[in-house]
């Protein structure tokens, strides 16, 4: 006679079933609230700020005023020690003040501005890059600006 298998009725699997059902349960919810092997993620470095301090190198480029007496364009070498430096504007072209000398401060945001008379220098410095214009008395000029050296 040949052997028969003989299969458990549904109820009695159901049965069984619900008896590991706890304790699966149990199991995933331990795994679900147990802290992760996995190593913890590094916080993100700090940005450190590019500090001000330096030499900005550039060139000046002319956007009011005669080219003839002016110039079209110049280079331009600017110091910035403590958040400040001094710009000298030479201006032979204006007899009754051909220098215009200004002491610039440069604010927490970056920018800055300074008033010599009719005269100024305005502009903004940010991760080492200084922009602004410098307007004289019969010249107006914009200018460009990159730090160099080392920090």
């Amino acid at each position: 006679m040949p052997h028969t298998r003989t299969r458990p009725a549904i109820g009695a699997v159901l049965g069984r079933l619900s008896l590991l059902m706890p304790m699966l349960l149990a199991l995933l919810l331990a795994c679900a609230t147990s802290p992760s092997s996995a190593p913890p993620v590094a916080a993100a470095p700090s940005i450190r700020p590019v500090p001000l301090s330096g030499t900005y190198n550039g060139v000046m480029q002319l956007v009011s005023g005669a080219a003839m007496s002016c110039g079209n364009q110049d280079i331009l070498a600017l110091t910035v020690a403590n958040d400040a430096f001094s710009y000298t504007l030479n201006q032979p072209q204006v007899p009754w003040k051909p220098v215009r000398s200004f002491d610039v401060t440069i604010a927490s945001d970056g920018s800055f501005q300074a008033q010599s008379g009719a005269a100024y220098i305005r502009g903004t410095v940010s991760a080492g890059h200084m922009a602004g214009d410098i307007i004289g008395d019969a010249c107006g000029y914009h200018f460009e600006a990159d730090r160099s050296g080392t920090w």
